[in-house]
């Protein structure tokens, strides 16, 4: 059995604690010594249906109930001024904040142009724009202290999935957040992560009447076990920075970009792309992309002078 990870004297913030996997993370933090701020705005998963600080309310007497220390929160994620509201509170309860779990969000379906606006907005917004609001609020404090961990909820689903365009666009965002986030903090002792959950959670109900066999492996899968490589990436024993990993039954597996061979002519045309599109789309000699740089710097090798 391993030595249990001590968080004593840290502070985490936890959006979209009050259920799932935000509550099994925020509980496993308290557990092992760190005073949590449970942040959950109590609505709907669709992100437009308000309601109340009940829900994180209950994962915060849990907490307490246990020996631990916790607080409730019930702002929505989004705008800046929220994530002003939830830093601001977290400093108030705790004196400093040391962890961001981006967890917060939920997704409506619908074709592309039958999506209302204010679901797109919604969406993106709690998925996105919350994550990157709530980042700007706590880094000053991670800066002036030289150390901070983030965790960003990501999803499979940012490769594309039928009828969740919005919720897509909006995971996949958090890619380019979170890389640019790692590179910026690397030097300060910040380290900042994602995760790609497979889970049971309220979240996949809507697989029920699209995809049965599915929805029902997506339930043996417990909340838990994504929670506790949250718990670890949110600790000072993680080294790791800006990388993803797919977490979910047990099993935990590193993603990463790859970049092939590809197809090199310094005159290339169209129709020379047309007779050789196989070679351009085919992976061999393919190479883990980490870097915007690294990915720029093979092209002066590929093409001979």
């Amino acid at each position: 059995m391993s030595q249990q990870l001590d968080f004593t004297g840290r502070v985490a913030i936890v959006t979209g604690a009050g259920r799932g996997i935000g509550r099994d993370t925020a509980l496993g933090l308290a557990r092992r010594g760190a005073k949590v701020l449970v942040n959950d705005y109590g609505g709907g998963p669709d992100t437009l249906r308000a309601g109340s600080i009940d829900v994180a309310q209950s994962v915060v007497d849990e907490i307490r109930t246990a020996g631990g220390i916790a607080a409730a929160d019930g702002t929505s994620v989004g705008p800046g001024e929220s994530a002003a509201t939830i830093v601001d509170h977290a400093l108030a309860e705790f004196g400093r904040v040391d962890i961001v779990v981006n967890n917060a969000g939920g997704g409506a379906d619908g074709r592309v142009p039958d999506l209302s606006d204010a679901e797109v907005e919604g969406q993106i917004g709690s998925l996105l724009l919350g994550p990157f609001m709530l980042m700007r609020r706590a880094w000053p404090h991670l800066l002036e202290q030289r150390y901070g961990r983030i965790v960003n909820v990501m999803s499979a689903a940012l490769l594309g999935v039928e009828l969740h365009a919005a919720y897509c666009a909006a995971k996949a965002g958090l890619i380019g957040l979170t890389n640019s986030a790692a590179a910026e903090g690397a030097a300060h002792g910040i380290a900042v992560n994602g995760v790609w959950p497979v889970a049971g959670t309220r979240l996949n109900d809507d697989l029920k009447n699209k995809d049965q066999d599915m929805y029902d492996r997506m339930m043996q899968f417990r909340p838990t076990q994504v929670a506790e490589s949250m718990i670890f990436l949110a600790s000072e024993a993680s080294e790791v920075n800006g990388e993803m990993f797919s977490v979910g039954g047990g099993r935990v597996a590193r993603i990463g970009f790859s970049s092939g061979g590809g197809y090199v002519d310094r005159d290339v045309t169209a129709e020379d792309l047309a007779a050789n599109i196989d070679v351009a789309r085919a992976m061999t000699d393919a190479v883990l992309v980490t870097s915007a740089k690294q990915e720029v710097n093979r092209f002066p090798v590929a093409l001979p002078g």
